[in-house]
Formats: C-alpha cells, sequence, structure tokens
C-alpha cells in the first residue's frame, strides 16, 4: 500500500472478541504494518478482547450496549440509528480516512457515521443474517447499512452468494478472505498437554473453540469411550470456561474419571497464541451442527463454507482435522487430504488410528500456506481497502460518496477461496 494514502482505520466490532478472530487480528496486524493508525470500538463483555498493541481501543459498557441492541436489533430504526451516532462521533471519534464495520451491528454503525462524516466504509462479515430466521424490518435495516458500502468481505464464494443475496450487495465489490491467521504457527516448548500430566505415549486429539450443542461437545466427548486405548482428548475452551459449559453433564465427568478426557483451563488471550495448546496434538476435531432455534447457528452454519476458525487454526499448526459434511473444508479435505470426514461423533475412534501417521501433518501444512495463510493475502486486500479510500476521496481530503473497490485475485495463485 503507497504510503499517504489513508492513515486513521476505525473498526467497530460490537462483539468485543476481536483477539480471538483470525482475519480481523490480521487485519489490524497489517494495517499498523503499513503504518496507519487503528482505532478498536467495541463492546466490553466476556469474550472482549484483550488490549491489543498499538491499538487505540474505545469500549463502550454494559447500559449503552443495551441502548444499542435495543434499537439494532428490536426496533431496527434508521431514524434512531443516526442520533446515537452522533453523540458517539462527538464524545469518542478522531477523523477517520476509512470505517471497517464487522457484521450486522458493525456494518450500521459505520454506515451511520460514514453518512454524518462523508467517510467511505466497508463491510467485513463473520456471521450472517437471513430474512426467513430473522424477520423483513431486521434485514430491510441491514440492507439499508450495506447500499454504501465502498466493498464487502467475506470468506468464500458459497457465503458470498448468500450474503449478496441476503443483503442485496453488488458482486462487483466483494472481497474473499478465508478466516485465518497469517504466517504457520509456532508450537510451544510449554506444553498443555504436559502441564495436564497427559502420558506421553497417548496421542492427542484436540477439541478448541465453543463448547455447546452445534459444536456436538457433549456427542464428541461421550463419544472417547469407543476410542483407541492410546488416544485422549483434549478440551480447550477460548476464555477458560471449560468447567462451567460442560460441568453439569455426567457423560463428562464419566470420560474424565476414565482417564479419557482433559480440560484445559488456561484462558487463550489471541488466536494467535495457541502454540501451547496445540504443541504435541496429533489431531483435531470440528464438528458442526447446524440448529435453527438461533438466527447465529441456523443457516449461518449450514452454509459455513470457509468459515471456520477452528479448522485453519489446527491446519495452520499442521494438525490435521477430523471434521463432518458441512461447509467446503469436507470437499477439500477430500481433496487435498489434510483431514476426514465423518458422519459424526460416533465415527471419531475409527479414523484416529490413521491420523497419527505424521505425514498428514505435512499435507495439513501445505494446505495452509498454500490456500488459508492471511499473507497470501495481505498486498491485495491493503490494496482494495486502498482503492475504497482514493475512489472516495479523489483530493484525499475531499469526501464524495463511496465508489467500487478493486475486486482482482488476492492470492498469488488461485482467485477464489484460496
Amino acid at each position: 500500500m503507497a504510503a499517504g494514502r489513508f492513515g486513521r482505520v476505525l473498526i467497530i466490532h460490537p462483539e468485543g472478541n476481536t483477539s480471538a478472530n483470525p482475519s480481523l487480528t490480521a487485519l489490524i496486524g497489517a494495517l499498523l504494518g503499513s503504518g496507519v493508525s487503528v482505532d478498536l470500538r467495541c463492546g466490553t463483555s466476556r469474550a472482549a478482547s484483550v488490549k491489543l498493541a498499538n491499538v487505540r481501543t474505545v469500549p463502550y459498557g454494559r447500559w449503552l450496549r443495551v441502548v444499542k441492541q435495543l434499537i439494532i436489533d428490536q426496533l431496527c430504526a434508521w431514524g434512531a440509528v443516526l442520533p446515537l451516532a452522533v453523540l458517539e462521533w462527538a464524545s469518542y471519534y478522531r477523523g477517520y480516512d476509512l470505517i471497517v464495520g464487522v457484521d450486522r451491528a458493525g456494518v450500521i454503525e459505520a454506515a451511520a457515521l460514514g453518512a454524518l462524516t462523508r467517510t467511505p466504509y466497508v463491510m467485513m462479515s463473520f456471521e450472517m443474517m437471513f430474512e426467513v430466521e430473522t424477520s423483513k424490518r431486521f434485514k430491510r435495516l441491514e440492507r439499508r447499512a450495506c447500499r454504501g458500502a465502498a466493498a464487502w468481505i467475506v470468506q468464500d464464494e458459497i457465503r458470498a452468494a448468500q450474503l449478496e443475496r441476503e443483503n442485496e450487495l453488488p458482486s462487483d465489490r466483494k472481497i474473499l478472505l478465508p478466516l485465518a491467521s497469517g504466517g504457520v504457527g509456532v508450537p510451544s516448548e510449554e506444553r498443555i498437554r504436559d502441564c495436564l500430566s497427559i502420558p506421553r505415549d497417548k496421542h492427542v486429539a484436540a477439541m478448541i473453540g465453543s463448547l455447546t450443542y452445534w459444536s456436538l461437545a457433549p456427542e464428541v466427548i461421550a463419544s472417547t469411550a469407543s476410542w483407541p486405548e492410546d488416544w485422549v482428548l483434549l478440551v480447550h475452551e477460548r476464555y477458560g470456561q471449560a468447567l462451567d459449559l460442560l460441568g453439569r453433564d455426567p457423560e463428562y465427568h464419566k470420560a474424565v474419571e476414565s482417564g479419557r478426557v482433559y480440560v484445559s483451563l488456561t484462558p487463550t488471550e489471541t488466536v494467535d497464541e495457541m502454540g501451547c495448546v496445540l504443541a504435541g496434538v496429533s489431531a483435531g476435531i470440528a464438528l458442526y451442527h447446524p440448529d435453527p432455534r438461533s438466527a447465529y447457528t441456523g443457516l449461518n452454519l449450514q452454509h459455513l463454507g470457509m468459515a471456520s476458525g477452528k479448522i485453519a487454526t489446527y491446519l495452520r499448526y499442521g494438525i490435521p482435522v477430523v471434521m463432518n459434511e458441512i461447509g467446503l473444508y469436507a470437499a477439500e479435505a477430500r481433496m487435498h487430504g489434510f483431514g476426514v470426514v465423518v458422519d459424526g461423533p460416533k465415527d471419531i475412534g475409527a479414523v484416529l488410528r490413521e491420523l497419527s501417521d505424521p505425514r498428514w501433518r505435512a499435507v495439513a501444512l501445505r494446505y495452509f500456506t498454500q490456500r488459508l495463510d492471511f499473507e497470501l493475502y495481505r498486498e491485495g486486500l491493503l490494496e482494495a481497502l486502498d482503492n475504497c479510500v482514493i475512489d472516495s476521496h479523489p483530493v484525499h481530503t475531499t469526501h464524495n460518496a463511496p465508489a467500487r473497490a478493486s475486486v482482482t485475485p488476492l492470492t498469488r495463485d488461485r482467485q477464489g477461496t484460496g
């Protein structure tokens, strides 16, 4: 990115767990590395980010979060969004050259601030909301916000097609960016498996991320009863809340007592610091079960595409993955050989023995470095964001309506999902 085209970016991420998101963490690092100043506006919660180095964090607390959710999710009223943006602009914000709005609430706030300041904004999508699972009013506000976006970032063509239809987005403004960190993961000499006293003669399968019904965590734990004797399960929840989430499950206690399941209670500060958790791990488990009871876990998971942070994280450390038939990763695993596809948790034990072969690790790592690594996309992404600013600010100090972003392929060797 040429120096001087823009110098200050605001990222609006209401969920607040920015440090747990591979693409967001990598994007912030790329912007900072290019000399761009980054401000992060986010809500505070259990999932809130740790303090990111060299990033000015502008958090908001519980009561403002409630007000925002009421206006954006319940009232769904643009006329109420704008006055709130005026107050926040006067109280917290500085002059920005570009705004990045993350997911629905983020892009709605970005659009309101962009309307006030005539600053170009970009939507970065990780969670897709569908009208059939929400309402026409709920989607109408989101579509209005997306209308003026200079570009929109999504993980792959599958999710892009759904988002394009649901949010009425122009295809020529999309930027494809798989959900993944930058650079190969470095295993730590200090290993969680050693801290938990897992015997050295045991192979370890890890289950990281959310431990809930849609990740089939209880079923995976129960399946360990039929695993080979030399395999155990390591459970790691990013915020160190595994006991709170699983503690009432009788199958969990039975598995722990049998010596088949070990639980890490050490929280992970950022998604890029998984070396101690995944060092000495031979397989990663990533199962998804769409559940229509929530708009976040229904069609959003059914159309998973390449939006699995846990799969990308396993591959980053050269760990083959056990997955089920969902998203694009199952087809990619069959084609490239970085993992195995099972029907469900009960079938995990039958495939573990073959994953202990070290040749799987080389294939997993190669897939990450050739298809997922954020470094493959860095320059193309920064150039596309650069063009959003240039096209919207022909004379840098003059703010005009947003124009279309460059959408040239972002990889060196392949267009699309990378």
